[in-house]
């Protein structure tokens, strides 16, 4: 019984550090995509990208037969990521892709009626799956703007969106450094008006 107990209050402490804000500490990007077009240090993979007016709209293209999707280098292990948008009417999903030098970390994706926090896959040669950690029933109008927070440290991440309750889980392949941040982009847009990134302290 005591051996229950301890693992039992162990498994709360660790559940409620999870779930504790990351603390933020060094700022290792800041975006606020200003200008007539990308910066240089954006790679367009796909889709169509525009900015004007400080904010920044990609657009899927059926020609590319996958997401527009936009990707820039950024190198941390643990951080805070936080990205402000707008889906616009006909935009089918969007994400926080976190990418390692192997290929695919994890993400935050957005769809009009749900948030989803998951492992990715690393590659398509590779034998891992993609693993769904928390998925939460959420509606993202078209049109209004939302923010939301990807916290990753140890084996764990979590979303929130606008300061709200966050979802997350955990995964041994997560603790990994990270060597870049994408933006994919599905349907008929979705508008960027800032990025940041903070190493988490």
């Amino acid at each position: 019984m005591r051996n229950f107990l301890i693992a039992m209050m162990a498994a709360g402490l660790l559940q409620a550090a999870e779930t504790q804000p990351v603390r933020r500490g060094k700022v290792l990007l800041e975006e606020e995509f200003n200008g007539s077009a990308l910066a240089s240090e954006w790679k367009v993979a796909k889709g169509k990208w525009s900015v004007a007016g400080g904010k920044a709209t990609g657009v899927e293209l059926a020609a590319d037969k996958h997401a527009a999707v936009i990707r820039r280098n950024v190198a941390f292990r643990d951080g805070v990521i936080e990205v402000s948008f707008q889906m616009m009417p006909g935009a089918k999903m969007t994400a926080i892709s976190l990418n390692s030098a192997k290929g695919h970390s994890c993400r935050v994706t957005v769809r009009p009626g749900e948030l989803i926090v998951q492992k990715d896959k690393t590659n398509a040669k590779t034998a891992d799956k993609a693993v769904v950690l928390a998925r939460k029933a959420m509606t993202f109008e078209p049109g209004k703007w939302y923010t939301v927070t990807m916290e990753v440290r140890g084996t764990s991440v979590m979303a929130r969106v606008n300061n709200g309750e966050p979802i997350g889980g955990a995964h041994e392949a997560i603790a990994i450094d990270r060597t870049n941040i994408g933006l994919p982009v599905s349907g008929e847009g979705v508008v960027f008006e800032s990025l940041r990134v903070w190493e988490a302290h």
